[in-house]
Parts: C-alpha cells; sequence; structure tokens
C-alpha cells in the first residue's frame, strides 16, 4: 500500500502489534521462558495451550503486551466471551482507552456478529474527546491497525475540525488520502499546514514530499503538487514558503530551470540582496547545470546589489564558465574565445586587488593550454610574479602556474627552478608541498625516476590527503615497473604518454598507450595504461569507450591501487554523464564498502545520498 512509508513516520504505531507467526513484535526485548513458549505455541497454532499461559502472565503483570497476545489468542480461538470478559476488565482499570473497544469490535467481526461490533466501533467514536490528541492518536492507532482506515480518517478529520491549533493531523491525514488514491485531499492537508504553520514543520514535509517524488516515477502526481504551490504562491505572495518549497522540489528534479525562475521571482518580490540567487548559482555549478549557473550570476549584475554580493557574482561566473569550458567533451572555439574575453575584462577589473591572482591563473591556463597563446601567457605571468607589493601566497601560485606553462612549452629547466623556488619558500605548507610534487612529477616526465621517487616518499605523509594520495600513486608506479625492468624503457614511454596528456596532446598520447599495451599486454603498467585511456575517452566525450576500459581494468586488477580511482570514475560517468542512477547508486555504494580508505570516500556518500533521495537542503 502506498501510505505505509507516510503512515509509518507520523502515526504512533504500536509496538505491540503482532504478526501472523507470532504474537509478539520482533523488536521486543529478550523474552522469558514462559514468554518464548508461548510464542511458541502460538507460531505452532496450538492457541490454547499460548492462551493459557498469557493469561497466567497477564493476571499477574497486566500489561498491554499481554492484553494483545490474548486478544490475538482468543480470536484464532473465536473465544468471544474470553475477549469481552478481558476487555471490560482493561476498560475498568482505563475507562479513556477507546483502543480496548476497538479491539472488542474486532473478535466480534471474526466471529461474525457485525452488529456488535458496530455499537463498539459506535461506542469508541462517540466516547471521544477530540480536544484529547492523545486519546485521539491512541483510538485512530488502534482502528489502522485493524484495517478501518475510513473510521480513523473520520477520526481524525473531527479531531482536526474541533481544533483550533497550528497542527492537527495534517500528516496523518494526508497519508490517509493518500492510501484512498484521493491526491487531491492529502495535498490540500500539506498546503493547510503551510499556511498555519509557516515553518515549523517544513523539514518534516520536505521528508514527506521527498517520499512523493521518489515512489512518482513519472512525475505526474509531483506535477499536480507543484500546481498546488504555484496557485497558492500566487494567492498569497507575501507568503514565500510555497515558492521555496517549489524550488526546493526543482532541485531534487534537478530541474534548474524551474528552480532559477522561483528564486527570480522571490528576489523580485522581496527585493532581497542576492544571498538566495548567488546559493543557487553555486549549486548549479556544483551538480554541472552550467547554463542556469550563468543565467544566475548575470540576473545578478543587473540588480542593485551590495557590492561584497557583485564582487562575488563576477568573480565566480568567469570560474564557473573556466570549468564549464574546459571540463567539455567537446571544446568550442567560440566558447573559448568568449572565456578570454570575460577572463580579461574582469581580470583587468580587479588587477589593483588579490582578487586578480585566480582570475590571471586560469585566463593564462585558458590561452596556453587551450588557444596556443603560450606566449601571452607567459607574458601575463611573468608579470605578477615580478611585481611589487604582492603578497607571497598568490605570487607563488602564479610562478606555479608559470612554472606549468613552461613545461608545457618544452622549457623544462626553468620550470623545475621555478617548483623548487615555491617548495623552499613554503616548506611545510601544502603550497609547498604542492610544489614539490609537481617537480618530482616533472623529473618523472624527464624520466629520472630516481630522484622523482625520492620526493615521492616525502611526500607520501604530506598533511594534504590529496597530494599524499597522488604522491603515493605515482611512487608506486615508478617502483612497480622498474624493480624487473631495470633500464625503465617501458615507464619512460609510459610518463612520455603522461607528459602529452599534461600538454592536452592526447593524440600523440594514445598511440604510446596503445602500442604498449600491444607489445606488453602482461606487464605491471596494464591497469596504468586502462586507467589513462579511460581519462583519454573521458575527456573526448567518448563514455562508453571510458566504461568498458574501466570494466576491464576492475576484471583484471580488482586488487590495485587505481581501482578505487575506476570504481569512483564509473560512478560520476553514470551519475553526472549518462543519468543512470541506478548504476551510479551501484558503483558509489561499492567504493564505500569496499574502499573505504579511499580519497573519494567523502564525495561519494555525498552523492549516493542525493540520488537515493535525502533530503538536501
Amino acid at each position: 500500500m502506498r501510505v505505509l512509508s507516510i503512515l509509518t513516520l507520523f502515526l504512533f504505531i504500536s509496538s505491540s502489534i503482532f504478526s501472523q507467526a507470532s504474537p509478539f513484535n520482533e523488536e521486543e526485548p529478550t523474552l522469558s521462558k514462559e514468554e518464548q513458549l508461548a510464542a511458541q505455541y502460538y507460531s505452532e497454532g496450538a492457541f490454547e495451550k499460548a492462551a493459557d499461559i498469557y493469561e497466567k502472565l497477564y493476571n499477574k503483570r497486566p500489561e498491554t503486551l499481554y492484553f494483545n497476545a490474548l486478544i490475538n489468542c482468543y480470536a484464532e480461538l473465536k473465544d468471544i466471551k474470553s475477549a469481552e470478559k478481558l476487555v471490560n476488565k482493561q476498560l475498568k482499570k482505563q475507562p479513556e482507552k477507546l483502543s480496548y473497544l476497538i479491539d472488542l469490535a474486532y473478535i466480534h467481526e471474526i466471529v461474525g456478529d457485525d452488529n456488535k461490533a458496530q455499537k463498539s466501533y459506535d461506542k469508541a467514536i462517540k466516547e471521544l474527546s477530540v480536544s484529547n490528541e492523545e486519546q485521539v492518536l491512541d483510538l485512530a492507532n488502534a482502528l489502522l491497525k485493524r484495517n478501518q482506515n475510513d473510521r480513523a480518517l473520520k477520526v481524525f478529520q473531527s479531531a482536526k475540525k474541533a481544533s483550533n491549533k497550528i497542527y492537527s493531523f495534517q500528516f496523518e491525514l494526508a497519508a490517509l488520502y493518500f492510501s484512498k488514491n484521493d491526491d487531491e485531499s492529502a495535498f490540500s492537508e500539506w498546503v493547510d499546514l503551510l499556511n498555519r504553520s509557516n515553518y515549523n514543520f517544513y523539514e518534516k514535509l520536505q521528508n514527506q514530499v521527498q517520499d512523493l517524488i521518489i515512489a512518482d516515477e513519472k512525475g505526474n502526481r509531483v506535477d499536480v503538487f507543484k500546481s498546488k504551490l504555484i496557485k497558492e504562491a500566487q494567492k498569497n505572495p507575501d507568503n514565500i514558503i510555497f515558492s521555496e518549497l517549489l524550488i526546493w522540489i526543482a532541485i531534487q528534479q534537478k530541474d534548474f530551470e524551474t528552480a532559477f525562475v522561483q528564486t527570480r521571482a522571490i528576489d523580485k518580490r522581496l527585493r532581497e540582496n542576492g544571498f538566495r540567487m548567488l546559493e543557487l548559482a553555486r549549486f548549479c555549478a556544483d551538480n554541472e547545470a552550467y547554463d542556469v549557473a550563468e543565467q544566475a550570476y548575470r540576473y545578478m549584475f543587473d540588480k542593485n546589489l551590495p557590492q561584497d554580493m557583485l564582487i562575488k557574482a563576477k568573480i565566480e561566473l568567469p570560474e564557473m564558465l573556466f570549468k564549464k569550458v574546459t571540463q567539455s567533451k567537446s571544446i568550442n572555439q567560440d566558447e573559448l574565445i568568449a572565456l578570454e574575453t570575460l577572463l580579461e575584462t574582469t581580470y583587468q577589473e580587479f588587477k589593483s586587488s588579490d582578487l586578480s591572482i585566480p582570475l590571471a591563473i586560469k585566463l593564462s591556463h585558458l590561452q596556453a593550454f587551450y588557444l596556443d597563446k603560450s606566449d601571452e601567457a607567459l607574458q601575463l605571468l611573468e608579470g605578477i610574479v615580478v611585481a611589487p607589493g604582492i603578497p607571497a601566497r598568490p605570487q607563488a601560485l602564479a610562478k606555479m602556474q608559470l612554472a606549468d606553462v613552461m613545461l608545457l612549452t618544452g622549457d623544462i629547466w626553468e620550470a623545475s627552478l621555478l617548483y623548487s623556488q615555491v617548495d623552499k619558500a613554503f616548506k611545510n605548507d601544502t603550497l609547498g608541498q604542492e610544489a614539490k610534487f609537481r617537480n618530482a612529477r616533472l623529473a618523472y616526465y624527464k624520466g629520472e625516476f630516481d630522484w622523482a621517487k625520492a620526493q615521492l616518499d616525502v611526500l607520501k605523509s604530506a598533511t594534504s590527503k590529496l597530494i599524499a594520495n597522488d604522491a603515493l600513486e605515482l611512487a608506486l608506479l615508478i617502483t612497480d615497473n622498474t624493480t624487473f625492468d631495470t633500464t625503465g624503457e617501458a615507464l619512460r614511454m609510459f610518463s612520455r604518454a603522461d607528459l602529452w596528456m599534461f600538454q592536452n596532446k592526447t593524440d600523440q598520447a594514445l598511440l604510446v598507450l596503445d602500442s604498449l599495451e600491444a607489445e606488453l599486454p602482461s606487464s605491471t603498467l596494464a591497469d596504468d595504461i586502462l586507467y589513462r585511456k579511460a581519462q583519454i575517452d573521458f575527456k573526448k566525450g567518448r563514455y562508453q569507450e571510458a566504461i568498458t576500459h574501466l570494466e576491464d581494468l576492475l576484471l583484471k586488477h580488482r586488487n590495485d591501487i587505481l581501482a578505487d580511482n575506476a570504481v569512483f570514475m564509473l560512478a560520476e560517468i553514470y551519475d553526472r554523464k549518462l543519468n543512470n542512477i541506478e548504476k551510479a547508486l551501484q558503483y558509489y555504494k561499492e567504493l564505500m564498502l569496499d574502499h573505504p580508505g579511499s580519497l573519494y570516500v567523502v564525495e561519494a556518500r555525498k552523492r549516493f545520498r542525493m540520488l537515493r533521495g535525502d533530503v538536501i537542503n
């Protein structure tokens, strides 16, 4: 029944509801020998023997657990006299507990006496004090336990009608309406709660809507609810909770365009300072919804925002577009040129502040690695490196980018010198460790494996987990492929392919990898070759080819160091590129279970929860 997951969250289901196999709930504490024997008799169908034991236990301790056990036994035995006697005894002790009358009605129904059953139901409803919330819940819960959903619905409707409180059983009512396939009434209860309570029950409602989204594969029911929210937002323009819920639903469904439209509506209505739009832009960028992110950032440019918010938007837009363009499976020359212009313009606007350095780094990277403008990139970076008054850290970042461009152009000696300068200046800092790693990687590119490995061994204990992980992987690559091949010729060819990948010469790199794979099919480089090929195919947008390489790697090298990399890349391809949620969840879960120490576990857990349908705030 669809209602089950919703009801279990909000109705106080009694812990003494019995299964058919045993009168005890599975979650009950450890049973005594008598209880165990009674449960055994019950499961075997020996209800008289079970009832005898439960009667003795009940007489010693008249607890709800034993009462429910006896009622179930009497129901199986159709022993109406004993049931009536038991219920009347309990009612004398607790006349306010109307659920006993429902148990009695249940017994009457079992023996086919519908008139008496109806009288018990009517009596319970008549004696109900609708202002007593505890009694209302107890009675409704008893009715639900006996599958009297319509009667439970009437109980909640009466209680809500008599109540003037903010919360009046809207969740319970909605759940019951869902059980009757009456979505319209269920949604009305949710909307009523939003109107009454504002944000008091907002998170609980989000959980309920999340359940609906997961269950509603075609999205038809969610669309009905969104239409209702839109009408309420138009009817109550001063209450933004409806628009906020619409934005949240759109984000859950990855409908970022709708999220933008609703966010813009709130911003215009309330004349906000841009914080809501900035959050949306960042969220869209994180989820690679770059076009909507750009709309959000550019919308902020046209508003009279506080200076700090406007600066954030102006700085973050080119950074986001840089990520979009450089990670695109097909490089578009017009987009590259447009991004260069935007980076140049923004850099000039903030040239007198430290904010300009990250922009300069991205601009120079774009020019050198994508636009074949290494001279312009070198000129820009050299000017920053020698400029007076620039703080040491931003200057060091520019110096490392300068070294990268020099490595691209083949000026290896100067690149190594610059990396060494940053390493020395920031000895015990992650920046210095990053410079040391890049210098060690440069030595690896050159085939100077012993020197490279000596530097990498130091970095295995780096404070940055990312640097330590990269150092470990490269050190193992060198060790594995020089221990038995003392000439290092195969590794030298492989390192050349890595250098060409760094220089965006992927076609040349692929030729070397193909040659190595053909000549040395069983070498220790086999898993590395497969992983590099997957990286190249991923970059070029050939996702099925990348998947083939990664699956081959896991099939043949599941216990090697690149296994977690392969699993995470598979998850990312299915998640972000192919939109195959089932496969993405499978690989994220595999990473968390089989590779708990992996660098990617934190991100995998975050994406897993998001795809699984956990509430995203």
